[in-house]
């Protein structure tokens, strides 16, 4: 049987309201002076490894203009760096540095030891069959994502799937 629309709508405040409470209870002090949703572009760029910006963006699903802004931010800051391209001179690679690298460790370990405490009251059953249920609409929405793209043309990629941030 279908998820109702009431349903829907409820797990997509839910979903939101998620987003909000995960950056606020499990925040790194250190992404405080970064712009939200820096960490996700390390992570992304770690996975994938030194890319166009044009293509990382796809992978994230944002606007080149918007991953700019990252990019300048981190660039600035030494978490990325910039190269030329060997196949064309005229465009750019970007990297994450080892002191992005060495940042989204950090981030990681803080975020894990956060969540395990606020989690100190859940078996490791549960926290797995929560961890399966989130995988899952998450793959679901990514197959979506998926079909529109190819149905519209666009170029998409499954690469930030599986990132780690």
């Amino acid at each position: 049987m279908a998820v109702s629309s009431d349903t829907a709508q409820s797990l997509i405040k839910e979903l939101y309201a998620m987003g909000r409470v995960i950056r606020a209870a499990l925040s790194h002090l250190e992404e405080g002076h970064l712009l939200p949703g820096n960490v996700g572009v390390l992570g992304c760029l770690e996975a994938r490894g030194p890319c166009r910006q044009v293509d990382l963006a796809v992978d994230l699903c944002i606007s080149p203009s918007t991953l700019s802004r990252h990019v300048a931010e981190l660039v600035s800051s030494g978490d990325i760096a910039r190269d030329a391209d060997p196949s064309d001179g005229r465009a750019t690679l970007i990297r994450i540095t080892d002191e992005g690298r060495d940042l989204l460790r950090r981030i990681r370990v803080s975020r894990a030891q956060g969540l395990r405490a606020v989690l100190a009251d859940w078996s490791e059953d549960e926290a797995e069959q929560a961890a399966m249920v989130v995988q899952k609409l998450r793959n679901s929405l990514a197959a979506a994502v998926q079909r529109t793209a190819v149905a519209e043309r666009q170029p998409v990629s499954t690469e930030s799937r599986e990132v780690d941030v």
